[in-house]
């Protein structure tokens, strides 16, 4: 095991917290919502809702104004988050902990898009007349990022193949 392995571990988590749990209007629907996906209960039924049916949405013009803006946010958000858990396991894989620091760099934007978003949707205070939303995950992801910033996790031997020294 590496000194990467439990940032890698928990980057991967970050992906089964739920970011935001919303109300749509007047409780027209609710929901709550993961980076690649949300869950949504509404008097039509319950959907599973994935983002590429967000961005078909924004294209197709059934999204407009302050939705179809957050939902692009939301979905540069989970692409930053995505391309940092990339960064994070070639680093694991090839023993490059210096690689952490940008995953971090881009854990923090990536969380502080998913709030943008839901500003951008909800209003400052995540309540207005379209409904409200709790950022409940997106400030973990945040905490997460500055966690791999600020992090040490540097490794005595960075090649594997080389016993370490007594």
């Amino acid at each position: 095991m590496t000194r990467l392995t439990l940032p890698l571990i928990l980057e991967c988590l970050l992906f089964f917290v739920p970011l935001n749990i919303y109300v749509i209007g007047n409780h027209m629907a609710n929901g709550v919502q993961w980076a690649f996906f949300r869950y949504q209960q509404s008097p039509l039924g319950n959907s599973l809702i994935l983002i590429y049916r967000d961005i078909h949405y924004v294209a197709a013009g059934v999204l407009r104004g302050s939705s179809a803006t957050g939902t692009i946010i939301w979905v540069s958000g989970a692409f930053l988050l995505f391309i940092a858990l990339i960064i994070l396991a070639i680093a694991f894989s090839s023993h490059k902990s210096g690689l952490a620091k940008p995953a971090g760099g881009l854990t923090i934007l990536a969380g502080a898009l998913f709030i943008i978003a839901m500003i951008v949707e909800y209003g400052p205070f995540f309540s207005n007349d379209h409904g409200s939303s709790v950022p409940v995950g997106a400030p973990l992801i945040i905490v997460s990022g500055i966690w791999l910033l600020l992090g040490t996790f540097d490794e005595e031997d960075e090649d594997p193949t080389v016993p370490a020294s007594s």
